[in-house]
């Protein structure tokens, strides 16, 4: 099924024919229950016909203190037999004053009903099952099959075929069943063969490594450049050193405007500056959202930095929006006002930093809303 044919997929009444099919099958397997109810237990059907085997024989062999066992063994394959009288369809419907066959007629009607609703069914989940077994099929061929692995490219893609199997064995359909055994195995063996590979790759770099630290002189090192996140982040990239900085605070699920706290805070550490660090503040929560920023902040003299914060889930390069208060309180701070563009996607977020000049001279600005006010 192609995307056209999806989209005229009639949703909706696939719902609601599944709907009623499990309606027809509780109900089914309700009444199958009922019926099951009305027959006697076997040690109650059992014991009645036990009883009763020793009355006749009583009634009809006089004194048994002779032959007791032999009593007691006919008596046992007699009762059995009774017992299977007790068991017969004819015998219970007398029992329950003719519930069983009431019953049994309704199950015929609903499991006539059910088996409507089945036929029915089959054509929409016919068309869903051939939708996943063809993305299934188009992203394996073009992706895994016949591709070497043990590169990132590889590993990405076995990591996005195994999230789309575990997406198709969610659903759940009535009359068939997506066929992912293949699949499966395939990913267990292409799993295990890459990570072999990818540990034979990371060996000889090793050995190339150990010879040249044999071999070479190890150049000084000299001390990292610590830049600030407004000019370090002028070209949109992902936040260094982002694990260790979640490592040690413990984060997660973070904001786009926490991360931008976060990353000021790291900074002013980094460079010793623990004083300006705690007193980086996240405004728009402690003070309210009506101050045209979002973080207060510093500059590495101890100057007051604001920075407005606009996350985004898509792209950075995605345009966003400015209230009249956020625009305004720009144009008054052209020094020392910023915009952090976050994409917070994935385990790793990325930043882009903007001046107000930035924004105001090299980017249009598109008024897009209008205020109604009463003459």
């Amino acid at each position: 099924m192609n995307e056209t044919e999806l989209q005229n997929f009639r949703l909706d009444e696939y719902k609601e024919e599944i709907s009623v099919y499990k309606n027809y099958t509780e109900k089914l397997n309700n009444f199958r229950e009922t019926k099951e109810s009305l027959s006697p237990s076997f040690l109650f059907a059992y014991g009645i016909s036990l009883l009763l085997t020793f009355f006749v024989l009583i009634s009809f062999g006089g004194d048994l203190k002779g032959n007791f066992w032999g009593s007691f063994f006919t008596g046992g394959l007699i009762a059995f037999w009774l017992h299977g009288i007790f068991y017969t369809d004819f015998l219970v419907n007398i029992i329950s004053l003719g519930k069983l066959n009431e019953l049994k007629k309704q199950i015929k009607k609903i499991e006539e009903l059910r088996n409507n609703s089945y036929s029915k069914l089959q054509p929409f989940e016919k068309t869903i099952r051939s939708y996943f077994e063809n993305q299934l099929k188009d992203f394996f061929e073009k992706n895994l099959f016949k591709k070497r692995s043990g590169s990132q490219q590889f590993e990405e893609s076995l990591s996005e075929f195994s999230l789309m199997i575990k997406e198709v064995s969610a659903v759940n359909l009535a009359t068939t069943r997506i066929p992912l055994k293949e699949y499966e195995d395939y990913l267990i063996k292409r799993t295990i063969d890459h990570n072999f590979q990818s540990s034979k790759k990371t060996e000889k770099l090793d050995s190339i490594r150990s010879l040249v630290k044999n071999f070479s002189k190890a150049p000084e090192q000299k001390p990292k450049e610590v830049i600030a996140p407004e000019r370090l982040y002028r070209t949109a990239r992902k936040i260094d050193n982002w694990e260790e900085i979640n490592k040690k605070r413990k984060m997660t699920g973070l904001k786009g405007e926490e991360i931008a706290v976060v990353i000021e805070q790291e900074f002013f550490e980094s460079i010793g500056r623990k004083d300006l660090a705690q007193k980086v503040r996240h405004v728009s929560v402690e003070d309210g959202d009506g101050l045209g920023y979002d973080v207060l902040s510093f500059f590495e003299n101890g100057r007051e930095k604001y920075i407005e914060v606009k996350s985004t889930t898509t792209s950075l390069s995605s345009p966003f929006y400015l209230s009249r208060n956020e625009l305004g309180f720009l144009k008054e701070h052209d020094e020392d006002a910023f915009i952090y563009r976050v994409l917070v996607s994935g385990d790793m977020p990325q930043i882009r930093s903007y001046s107000s000049i930035e924004i105001l001279e090299k980017n249009e600005l598109i008024p897009v809303q209008y205020m109604v006010r009463a003459k």
